[in-house]
């Protein structure tokens, strides 16, 4: 990655966290309209609850969502 690229990562961070944190107050996903959750691995770390594996996810017998974000 070149320096201007990494450059234009960096400036792009708190738009992206924006969008998440507008997810995350509207507690509803933006792919599939189902909930959201926190994941406790990692701070800041957001899921739709129809995301990973069948025993995972909040409604099974729903298709699986693979929606997630990083808030600050």
């Amino acid at each position: 990655m070149t320096r201007s690229e990494w450059k234009a990562v960096q400036e792009g961070i708190p738009s992206y966290q924006e969008r998440v944190e507008a997810v995350v107050a509207s507690g509803a996903c933006p792919r599939c309209g189902g909930g959201i959750h926190r994941n406790l691995a990692l701070s800041g770390w957001w899921q739709c609850d129809q995301y990973g594996e069948t025993i995972f996810r909040k409604q099974p017998g729903l298709p699986e969502c693979s929606w997630q974000g990083f808030t600050s």
